[in-house]
């Protein structure tokens, strides 16, 4: 069991002075994951407009903790 979770996080800001806000994530472990998160963040630029990016995270795994 990993102690931690490695993900690809999509952030979107729409330009309400909030700043990013996370938006839809994949677990890096999972085969594909970058080219999903990719596919979902194309989607959202075609339908909504706004500024979006990837970010990796780290996330404490609270099964293993």
């Amino acid at each position: 069991m990993r102690k931690y979770n490695y993900l690809y996080v999509l952030q979107g800001n729409y330009g309400y002075g909030h700043g990013y806000e996370d938006l839809s994530a994949e677990d890096k472990a999972d085969a594909g994951a970058y080219k999903r998160i990719r596919q979902t963040k194309k989607e959202y630029i075609e339908n909504e407009g706004g500024n979006y990016r990837i970010i990796e995270r780290r996330e404490l795994n609270e099964v293993a903790a």
